[in-house]
């Protein structure tokens, strides 16, 4: 995974992941992307020294913001009202249950980091179409990545993405079947079809 990424790539693959779900569209997603090899190197010192980190020329720090309701509604909702996609009265609605919703909510931290994963998940698939290897690091020390690369307290360090090309293709590793990982109506249940 050395050898560098297309900057055109990089931002599609960015782009793509923007088109996550999430509640109410406020995208409580942020990437913070590491490519300059000294950082790589004290990113790689925060993930245990994991190789692939040292060895993509891109990772990219999945962050789960906390508070987007408070900073971002109003421009989530404006483009809806001015493309005629919405009314104004859908647009108080929705606000207002983005409100009275995220007002309930306990744990902003596990808030977050439920869409920024969705999110991280849209890049990897993302990066496959466009050809682009990924690996998901998630074992690393998520305090020294906040205090290294100046991450706020309102935002989830949620994982690490390393990027780049591998040297050979790499066999599909499967995954289980249906029957182990459905159940029908209930859990326990078999999953029949």
């Amino acid at each position: 995974m050395s050898d560098p990424l297309d900057p055109e790539i990089l931002a599609r693959i960015l782009h793509l992941a923007t088109l996550a779900p999430s509640p109410f569209n406020l995208q409580p997603w942020r990437f913070l992307v590491v490519r300059d090899a000294a950082n790589r190197r004290r990113l790689q010192a925060c993930a245990w020294n994991h190789p692939q980190v040292g060895q993509a020329p891109v990772v990219v720090i999945v962050l789960g913001f906390h508070e987007p309701d408070r900073t971002h509604l109003d421009a989530v909702l404006a483009p809806q009202l001015e493309l005629g996609a919405s009314t104004p009265a859908r647009a108080a609605e929705i606000r207002g249950r983005a409100l009275a919703t995220l007002g309930r909510v306990t744990d902003r931290s596990l808030w977050a980091l439920r869409s920024a994963m969705l999110a991280a998940s849209a890049l990897m698939r993302a990066a496959e179409s466009l050809g682009v290897a990924s690996a998901l690091i998630d074992n690393f020390d998520h305090e020294a990545a906040r205090t290294n690369f100046g991450v706020p307290d309102d935002h989830t360090v949620c994982c690490l993405i390393a990027l780049g090309h591998t040297a050979e293709a790499e066999p599909f590793p499967g995954r289980f079947g249906l029957d182990e990982v459905c159940y029908a109506e209930h859990f326990g249940q078999p999953w029949t079809g």
